[in-house]
């Protein structure tokens, strides 16, 4: 055909070109017929030649002479020849092009891939990362052959690749199989993919989970229009054991029941008993024992709690590491509750009856919000009993069930004017010191059997009081209260702290407190103790320093919070200022104000500091926003905020980070300065943490007033991509089956990709070849050739 062509001067230069990942192009020709003609007219001129020539046939053959042959031969060919001038026949030239189809190489990029054999050999990752490594591979035949291969890692998302990275070690926190091969597929729309390729170990996170294959990954995979083959890199056998999973509410209530629960997974590890251990903020609590049984197997066990206080609690369920196992860091999981309040439940004890103690009790009974739990000492055991004791319908004082059993299941105890002496207290004083250290709040109010005079500077109790107390030893020295009318003066601390803001603005409050009535009597006091604030004193009594006597004092003993009123006449603030005009309202709002600061109701705080969510996950960065307002709730804007990031068992430190980084245990691992803004808030990004229990600290003074606030958060060491580190063949089978390809165990060989479509491009060309001289010339030379030879022969 070259020569023809060439003959006729048609000739091209295209050829192939070489190139592996080129497109191939090279030159297609075919002949048409009959084009110009209608298709009635060609079955004609054919069917007349063919007529011609079998009439021709058999003349020949009855006239039996010689040449016979040879002039059938030339007629035949003549007729040929004018039968291609009469159809037009035309020679397309076409220039073809090759284009080389996609391999698409997906590689799992998630934690579990990290796993090692038992022997300590490479991991999944490393031995995926090999099968596409150097020019043996059969990724370098691909190419070899013209492919085009792209490498993607997957793990949350499809990101692209090379063969170099896969080295990295993975670092995903998921695996979404399903998802990786429909983003594939919105990648490759209109393109000419030869096959997919998965690596993997078949653990998925995402929508296929377990198996089997959902609907929406079919249709993505039918999408694709191409074999998925899938390869496992997974072990053949491993031993594993792991807390799969916890399940606990993220709220729960104070003093109503928790039950939490744990998935505990194993593999490889059979018949034998463990004990799972439940810890709190870094202190034991429970532990349970389960048995292993079968090859593989999963147990569910339980855990109940109830919690006594509110606050953020990080709890910790864990199974010992065992010998031989593939991966010890799944072998616990941490996890917070954060723990609320319903209502304020208060333990309200009171030495004698008095209109103290009659207002105080009548509050609390009125407040929705305050569970009371109230005793009063109606007699002692040596007062005198004139009737029968078993004719009396008061109860014994129960010592051992409220300050033993039921202490921790109280937000806040006061003591009214009572001594503990007479009734057996003496011994559990040193568990409420505890009670208040831990995180209890405590409030003792004035009396003749309080404070000094109740004789409780020589208890556990002097420890927490913000006072310092005389010893009640008879002498002049330890009176127990002055007898003196006087009226109370705020203090520069008074004046802003939310237990004596009766007004929210300071003056209108420094006024309201000047237009109470008097009180009456003083428990004495030595000094302060170191940490306490006085918010109202005495205008003229002083006590050592020559310091005015302190009336309202607060402290913070621990994580704790108490309170000393050395008078009982606080009462005046109600009734007798109703007498005299006022609304009767501030020894309401009074003691409102401070059992909401005891307990440390959120509602108090001018700083609040905002995550984002209380438990995050590795490289997860927390995100902070910190808010501050005046009392009056108005946002508070340029505000000096310092924050403090702590781990909750007060070890280890941080990685980098925009915040500073400490090497000491005893300092922050982080601190920052920030201010806050117009609308009185700041955002602060913490930087990516290591696993573990950390406590975010924020410091600030607002109006005058230090204000402290404490937020905890967990950074957890693991998640569902470890929960289960046994490879799922099954998975992979099951998408190779639905792609049309084929399933293999860490080999490439056999892989099949699709041929390269063949696309035409560039121009095309007819060559008319009936017009040409050259066969004109032909067509006369048979005629003329034929009509000779049969003449010679005698043929008329």
């Amino acid at each position: 055909m070259k020569r023809l062509l060439e003959l006729f001067g048609l000739a091209s230069g295209h050829g192939d070109s070489a190139g592996g990942h080129a497109s191939r192009a090279f030159n297609d020709w075919h002949v048409v017929v009959g084009a110009r003609l209608p298709h009635g007219a060609v079955a004609v001129l054919v069917g007349a030649a063919a007529l011609a020539l079998v009439l021709s046939a058999v003349t020949v053959i009855r006239a039996r002479r010689r040449h016979g042959a040879p002039v059938l031969l030339l007629r035949a060919a003549a007729l040929g020849a004018s039968l291609a001038v009469a159809l037009q026949p035309t020679l397309e030239l076409r220039q073809i092009v090759r284009v080389p189809n996609r391999v698409a190489v997906l590689v799992d990029a998630s934690r579990s891939m990290d796993v090692r054999p038992p022997d300590g050999g490479p991991s999944r990752a490393e031995r995926a990362a090999k099968l596409l490594d150097g020019p043996s591979s059969e990724r370098a035949a691909w190419e070899r052959d013209g492919h085009r291969v792209d490498i993607y890692t997957f793990g949350e998302g499809l990101v692209p690749s090379t063969v170099d990275a896969l080295r990295a070690t993975p670092t995903a926190d998921a695996t979404r199989m399903g998802e990786a091969l429909a983003e594939l597929g919105a990648r490759y729309a209109g393109h000419d993919l030869g096959a997919v390729v998965l690596i993997s170990d078949g653990i998925d996170t995402g929508r296929i989970g377990k198996g089997p294959i959902d609907d929406q990954t079919r249709a993505a995979i039918a999408g694709l229009a191409a074999p998925i083959h899938t390869v496992s890199v997974g072990e053949s056998a491993l031993r594993d054991l792991s807390v799969a999973a916890v399940v606990a509410d993220e709220f729960a209530f104070v003093r109503t029941p928790v039950t939490i629960e744990a998935v505990v997974r194993q593999n490889g590890l059979p018949h034998r008993q463990i004990d799972v251990t439940l810890t709190r903020d870094g202190r034991p609590m429970a532990t349970r024992a389960i048995v292993l049984n079968d090859a593989s197997s999963e147990e569910r066990i339980s855990f109940d709690w109830l919690p006594d206080h509110p606050g953020t609690f990080v709890f910790q369920i864990a199974t010992p590491v065992l010998r031989g196992e593939a991966l010890a860091s799944n072998n616990a999981q941490m996890f917070t509750v954060k723990v609320i309040r319903d209502r304020v439940r208060v333990l309200h004890v009171c030495g004698r009856p008095s209109w103290d103690e009659r207002f105080m009790r009548a509050m609390l009974r009125r407040d929705p919000n305050v569970d009371l739990v109230s005793f009063f000492i109606l007699r002692t055991e040596t007062d005198e009993q004139p009737w029968n004791r078993n004719e009396m319908s008061l109860i014994p004082f129960p010592t051992y069930e409220i300050f033993e059993d039921q202490l921790h299941s109280f937000d806040l105890v006061i003591f009214q004017n009572f001594n503990y002496a007479p009734y057996g207290v003496e011994p559990y004083l040193s568990g409420m010191r505890e009670y208040v250290e831990q995180g209890g709040a405590f409030a003792m109010i004035g009396g003749d059997l309080s404070f000094g005079a109740g004789g409780y500077a020589q208890t556990p109790l002097q420890e927490i009081l913000p006072v310092d107390m005389p010893r009640a030893d008879g002498s002049a020295s330890s009176a127990s209260m002055t007898g003196d009318t006087f009226k109370p003066r705020l203090t520069a601390e008074g004046r802003g702290h939310p237990i004596t803001s009766l007004l929210l603005d300071p003056r209108d409050n420094e006024a309201r407190w000047g237009k109470l009535p008097a009180l009456e009597g003083l428990n004495q006091t030595i000094r302060l103790r170191p940490g306490a604030v006085p918010l109202l004193v005495h205008p003229t009594l002083r006590i050592e320093g020559g310091k005015p006597a302190p009336v309202l004092a607060v402290a913070e003993p621990g994580k704790g919070r108490t309170l000393a009123l050395l008078t009982d006449t606080a009462w005046h603030w109600g009734i007798v200022a109703a007498g005299d005009g006022d609304d009767g309202r501030a020894f309401q709002q009074f003691w409102e104000n401070a059992i909401r600061w005891l307990v440390r109701d959120p509602a108090l705080t001018l700083l609040h500091i905002d995550l984002d969510r209380t438990e995050y996950r590795r490289h997860q960065a927390p995100s902070v926003r910190v808010r501050t307002v005046h009392p009056d709730y108005t946002p508070a804007r340029g505000v000096a905020v310092t924050l403090s990031l702590t781990t909750a068992d007060a070890a280890g430190t941080g990685g980098a980070s925009p915040l500073v980084t400490t090497a000491s245990a005893e300092t922050p691992l982080r601190r920052q300065d920030i201010v806050t803004d117009a609308q009185g808030e700041s955002q602060v990004d913490i930087g990516a943490l290591p696993p573990g229990a950390y406590h975010l600290t924020g410091r600030a003074t607002l109006d005058g007033r230090a204000v402290v606030e404490d937020k905890t958060f967990v950074v957890r060491a693991e998640g569902k991509e470890l929960e289960d580190i046994i490879s799922r063949d099954d998975v992979l089978r099951a998408i190779a089956e639905a792609g049309g390809g084929t399933y293999r165990h860490a080999s490439l060989d056999g892989v099949t990709i699709r041929t390269p479509r063949e696309v035409r491009v560039g121009n095309q060309r007819e060559v008319q070849f009936w017009s040409h001289p050259v066969l004109l010339a032909v067509v006369l030379a048979l005629l003329a050739g034929e009509w000779l030879l049969r003449r010679r022969a005698g043929y008329t």
